[in-house]
């Protein structure tokens, strides 16, 4: 049986800040590539929870650019 990956439909994940929920940081979506991006992944949501800006722009990862 094989599971089912998590993926979004433009093959991006979503990692930010969710603007309906404020105290939610958001990273999913990765699909095979998850151990392989989980590193900078990590470094991106420590910045947003401490607060710094995040050393990439996130405008393509938005968690809610389809809603």
């Amino acid at each position: 049986m094989k599971g089912l990956r998590p993926c979004s439909p433009d093959g991006l994940p979503y990692v930010g800040r969710s603007m309906r929920v404020p105290n939610l940081v958001v990273a999913t979506g990765h699909a095979m590539m998850g151990l392989s991006l989980g590193p900078v992944t990590g470094k991106l949501v420590g910045q947003l929870l401490d607060g710094e800006k995040p050393s990439v722009a996130l405008d393509l990862l938005d968690p809610e650019r389809y809603g």
